[in-house]
């Protein structure tokens, strides 16, 4: 796979250690034998970078507090980090908020915004100049990303997109845990219509990628039955989702009447046979309305 990519890029260098890494002209990646290559930055453009990100694993090197090295020492298998896990700010879990970043920001600028978020320190571990990982503490009050990501972009100038884990009852199977996740949140796609993303979300895209592309077509041919062509009802049925299948709310979101819903909703189920108020009827249109 090396070779192949030595044909396509430019400049690729191996390194036998992780130690005194060009991080700033460099960005590094842990293949499956385990070599850490280093791609030029002035090389890569978004879609090389994150396709490499499906290639390997990102290789950071921690900065910030000693919280953000001890993270990245436990997730990493670095050290004896015993004492760590034993840290009375993660007895009831922790949580991971993996962070995508379009446009340009310091990386102090954006921890002091999302610091800015909660009474509890959170810790960073970045992957590049873009993306990287929050670690949430579980505390009373969690921090909810739905209500605040519209005023961290605006305050930014950027725009930020989340991918926020479930609630890990300890640190002692982190490790694990984050190797998981991590794997998870690279199949979703960079550019998910929403800025925050809940794993619980993900699961009909997750479920997707382990199904043959014929299969998954096939399914998607199945269900929809066309309706991937009517503009109207394909807005109708994704506001409708977004809503929460909320009737009234989806009906002022669109700006038509309530009775105008049901009569595309009832259109809706003549074309597909499909009724969107039924649980199993809606999962299924949801998860080939995740996949088109």
């Amino acid at each position: 796979m090396l070779d192949e990519l030595e044909k396509m890029i430019s400049g690729i260098i191996r390194a036998a250690s992780t130690e005194m890494l060009d991080m700033e002209n460099y960005h590094w990646f842990r293949l499956e034998d385990g070599e850490s290559i280093g791609f030029p930055v002035e090389q890569l453009n978004e879609r090389e970078l994150a396709l490499l990100h499906h290639l390997g694993s990102p290789i950071t090197i921690p900065r910030g507090s000693s919280r953000d090295t001890d993270w990245y020492n436990l997730l990493h298998g670095i050290k004896d980090t015993n004492n760590f896990i034993a840290d009375p700010l993660y007895a009831n879990g922790c949580r991971f908020i993996f962070f995508h970043i379009d446009g340009y920001i310091g990386a102090d600028v954006f921890r002091e915004a999302m610091d800015s978020l909660t009474d509890y320190p959170l810790a960073c571990v970045w992957y590049n100049r873009q993306s990287g990982m929050l670690i949430e503490s579980r505390q009373k009050e969690s921090i909810s990303y739905e209500e605040v990501v519209d005023m961290v972009m605006y305050d930014l100038s950027v725009s930020l997109r989340l991918f926020v884990s479930p609630w890990l009852a300890s640190l002692e199977d982190a490790p694990a845990q984050y190797t998981w996740l991590h794997s998870a949140y690279k199949q979703i796609p960079l550019h998910a219509a929403k800025h925050v993303l809940h794993f619980h979300d993900s699961i009909p895209q997750l479920i997707s990628t382990l199904l043959p592309n014929a299969d998954r077509n096939y399914i998607m041919q199945h269900i929809l039955q066309g309706l991937d062509a009517d503009e109207e009802l394909l807005r109708t049925i994704k506001m409708y989702f977004a809503c929460n299948q909320n009737l009234t709310l989806t009906a002022k979101k669109l700006f038509i009447h309530r009775n105008s819903l049901h009569y595309r909703l009832d259109k809706l189920t003549e074309r597909t046979g499909l009724d969107i108020r039924k649980f199993q009827d809606a999962f299924a249109l949801y998860f080939a309305i995740q996949n088109m």
